[in-house]
């Protein structure tokens, strides 16, 4: 066999493998089960069912392309060498699209018991009227939003819009990772699609603006927070649909005493201990003294400032002196992308105050756990409430957790 035909036949054998390891991406149980799959309501999976059918259609394209120019150089040993490249570039584009399959897969089927696929469809939907109220009559598209779970003690999103793995393909969905600690309280799911909102309304840069005029007089101040406007800005979002149980949920998620004063160069997040301090301020701005006070108190006394980097700590004790006027920046500032309005204009945070959640409590009796009225009209609220309660009431946090389990699963028993 002359050297010609031993490269053809090897690039054709190297193809058939990866092009039919590609035809498997057609039937989308390959990555997710069936039932999976339908737990999606038709806006979350239609969308990215199309674009994940579109990708694998492209890359199955480029198969038979790639298939003829690998023929072809059979008859054209000067092809031998553009054949071999598309080769090359095949698989590559292969391991891209098995990518995004697998991202997508491998979210949908986190929905593995009936359980969490109810919980994850509730939280598919307060996602949604979390964004709705406030990009519709801003004129802004509203994405649909996939939740899944996910390890690690932190919550992410993957933004309707960005590039995804597999080249041509976009993300049709905002899908938002949740962390099974918080699964049950999930004031993080808002944090991250405060994200969205904020990427779709230019809130990014209209805070960080806005933080540089507060902190104007101190040029080492503005420096430290106008990069972590995305940051804040999604922790204010988180605020003004939850409350307080967004501030208690953030500072089980950063109160790590090893990681609480840290400022990695480049880290869009806030130190973790002016972050905390942050959200007390941004309660008592909207709602006065509260059980925050009792949370900063405990942060300021187990977490001395002095335990901070002693180059870091003169700049986190002049932050923490500005921190009322930075809350009120972040709540009260108006905002272009808002049409001139803060934010808390769109989302009113007195919805979920300490009397406003006592109050929607005590008018829906018993039936607010139990009822699936309650839990489609007022599902953020009951989120917002179950943490209230549960930072109110420290000897009976788990009891919480339970409760909102049982809630969030749908079902009807719901402890006292």
């Amino acid at each position: 066999m002359n050297e010609h035909r031993l490269i053809a036949d090897e690039l054709e054998r190297q193809l058939g493998h990866w092009t039919g390891a590609a035809q498997c991406f057609v039937d989308a149980e390959e990555f997710a089960s069936r039932h999976a799959w339908e737990s999606l309501e038709r806006s979350i999976g239609l969308p990215v069912r199309t674009q994940l059918a579109q990708t694998v259609d492209q890359l199955l394209e480029n198969g038979r392309t790639t298939t003829a120019a690998v023929r072809a150089s059979r008859l054209d040993p000067g092809r031998l060498a553009e054949a071999h490249a598309a080769v090359q570039q095949f698989r590559r584009r292969y391991v891209q699209v098995e990518t995004t399959l697998d991202f997508f897969g491998q979210a949908v089927n986190t929905r593995t018991s009936t359980h969490l696929r109810t919980t994850l469809q509730f939280l598919d939907s307060v996602a949604y009227q979390s964004i709705e109220p406030v990009l519709r009559p801003l004129g802004l598209p509203v994405p649909p939003v996939l939740t899944y779970l996910g390890e690690g003690l932190g919550a992410s999103i993957l933004r309707v819009g960005i590039r995804l793995w597999a080249p041509g393909a976009v993300n049709p969905v905002a899908a938002v990772k949740i962390v099974r600690h918080n699964l049950y309280r999930p004031t993080s799911l808002f944090h991250e699609t405060g994200h969205q909102v904020a990427h779709l309304a230019g809130w990014n840069a209209a805070l960080a603006d806005a933080l540089g005029k507060t902190l104007a007089d101190d040029p080492a101040l503005k420096a430290m927070w106008q990069p972590w406007s995305s940051e804040i800005a999604a922790d204010v979002y988180a605020f003004v649909l939850t409350g307080f149980a967004s501030v208690a949920a953030l500072h089980d998620v950063v109160g790590d005493e090893r990681t609480l004063f840290r400022w990695p160069l480049g880290d869009p997040h806030p130190i973790g201990w002016l972050r905390t301090l942050l959200g007390c301020a941004m309660c008592r701005r909207a709602y006065g003294p509260g059980p925050w006070d009792r949370l900063e108190r405990a942060v300021m006394t187990t977490y001395p400032a002095s335990r901070a980097d002693a180059s870091s700590v003169p700049l986190i004790l002049r932050s923490q002196r500005r921190l009322d006027a930075i809350a009120a920046t972040c709540l009260d500032t108006p905002v272009p992308g808002f049409r001139d309005r803060p934010v808390s204009a769109l989302v009113d945070p007195q919805r979920v105050s300490p009397s406003a959640l006592a109050e929607l409590e005590r008018s829906a009796g018993p039936a607010l756990w139990t009822s699936p009225h309650w839990r489609g009209t007022e599902g953020i609220r009951l989120i917002a409430l179950a943490g209230l309660r549960e930072a109110e009431n420290p000897e009976r946090a788990g009891e919480w957790i339970s409760r909102a389990r049982t809630w969030m699963t749908g079902q009807r028993s719901v402890a006292a």
